[in-house]
């Protein structure tokens, strides 16, 4: 018999991303994440949701910063 040993449970960077990004919130710090590239992110984020919705690719128009 083999035995696996359980590993413990670790935070997704996901989960890491959002409480450093709640903790500058909280305190007043700058933020982790620069808004350029939030902004960015969220356009193409849109981009793949409306694409998906149409079944077809589109353009996706990144807004000036």
């Amino acid at each position: 018999t083999t035995t696996i040993p359980m590993l413990p449970p670790q935070k997704s960077l996901f989960d890491m991303k959002i409480r450093v990004f709640l903790d500058a919130c909280k305190n007043g710090t700058p933020s982790p994440i620069p808004s350029d590239q939030i902004i960015i992110n969220q356009a193409i984020i849109d981009g793949i949701n409306k694409s998906a919705k149409l079944k077809k690719e589109i353009e996706i128009v990144i807004p000036e910063i």
